[in-house]
């Protein structure tokens, strides 16, 4: 058997789990989002993913995610002030 034929071989075996789709995906993909109320308590030891508002104006949905300190994913909502620093449309 060849070299080349034993390469070929362990690429092609190895080529499924390099192209897995669902590593493809957003961090969170697979979990449904909570809507976050006051005093609710999370347990986050590492953001991986959050909208960004820095060019949005008044109030927009945030959406995080994140790990916790088991290792499983979480998804939480809520609303927040956008960070542009232009006046949202009506107020001067």
């Amino acid at each position: 058997m060849s070299m080349a034929t034993i390469v070929s071989a362990v690429i092609s075996s190895l080529a499924p789990s390099v192209f897995d789709h669902n590593s493809l995906q957003e961090p969170g993909a697979h979990v449904s989002a909570v809507e976050y109320h006051y005093g609710m308590e999370i347990d986050v030891k590492r953001v991986l993913q959050r909208t960004d508002t820095s060019d949005k104006t008044g109030v927009v949905p945030v959406t995080v995610v994140y790990e916790d300190s088991k290792g499983e994913i979480h998804k939480i909502r809520f609303l927040e002030w956008g960070g542009s620093p232009a006046a949202p449309t009506g107020m001067a």
